[in-house]
């Protein structure tokens, strides 16, 4: 046989092989691509995320969003959809960072109270008559003018010194770091303690107002540690609520860990990042 003659057409289809796999490929690719864009989407949809954009490469996401917050939101979905391997948010200045959002962006809204003009057939409105047609003292008493007390005036608020400030800043520098359960916003025996100790302080300095901060190690994704350390941090201010400390007085703020009080090289390191602060406001 001659070599001359097979030879091409050997070539020939083996070269056909090869660009037909590169299409089945091409095809296989761009079909996963296309149905992870689909459940994507459909689950920012049902998490009534709009307006956000989904690109997958292969496996992985780019979702963009108009804010920092949606962006990361959206970025957290769209990394449950089963098949998706990651997912990274864009907001309007490039990638998102939960550092960059304040304390007013992800606070979720509470229930509005209800209007007077919703369905309160549910509710008790039995008015008791007799009550309302029997006059108050003031009406059947002769000597009386029907003018009303005056009101109490309330004592000035006063504003706390800059040494008191300071002071009480010292002071509260001063408490252990609270300590929480691994990965959870639960506190541990000796945390509650030193909650109470921070309660102490507060009380001792009763015109400051103080922001809560909690922040986290580097390990995990950064939007899983943003939320962790907001609900720490709302955790411990709920706490301080309960042993008597005037809520107006505090705000909570999670900042994951974009703020590290050290470059994390070992496990004693990365335990020095995992803390709640409390700052002192002007």
């Amino acid at each position: 046989m001659n070599l001359r003659s097979v030879l091409p057409p050997v070539i020939v289809a083996v070269l056909g092989l090869g660009a037909l796999s590169s299409v089945q490929d091409t095809g296989f690719r761009e079909g996963i691509e296309a149905d992870l864009t689909e459940r994507a989407q459909s689950a920012l949809a049902a998490a009534d995320l709009r307006g956000v954009d989904v690109e997958v490469t292969g496996r992985d996401a780019d979702v963009t969003a108009s804010s920092d917050y949606d962006a990361i939101t959206a970025a957290e979905v769209v990394n449950g959809v089963a098949g998706v391997r990651t997912a990274v948010a864009y907001g309007p200045n490039g990638p998102a960072s939960a550092g960059n959002l304040t304390i007013d962006a992800y606070i979720l809204p509470r229930d509005p109270e209800p209007t007077e003009s919703e369905d309160t057939t549910s509710k008790d409105t039995t008015v008791d008559v007799s009550a309302e047609a029997t006059p108050s003292p003031e009406a059947t008493d002769p000597s009386s003018d029907g003018a009303s007390a005056e009101p109490e005036e309330d004592e000035p608020e006063r504003n706390p010194t800059r040494e008191e400030r300071e002071q009480a800043q010292e002071d509260l520098v001063e408490i252990p770091n609270i300590t929480f359960v691994t990965d959870s916003a639960e506190l541990t025996e000796d945390g509650r303690r030193v909650v109470r100790n921070a309660a102490e302080v507060l009380e001792e300095h009763p015109e400051v107002e103080v922001r809560i901060e909690g922040h986290t190690d580097s390990l995990g994704t950064r939007v899983h540690n943003w939320r962790l350390s907001e609900r720490r941090a709302q955790e411990v201010l709920d706490r301080l609520v309960g042993l008597g400390v005037d809520e107006d007085r505090l705000t909570a703020k999670g900042y994951g860990e974009s703020d590290p009080l050290v470059v994390p090289k070992t496990f004693a390191d990365l335990e020095k990042n995992r803390r709640v602060e409390f700052i002192v406001r002007n």
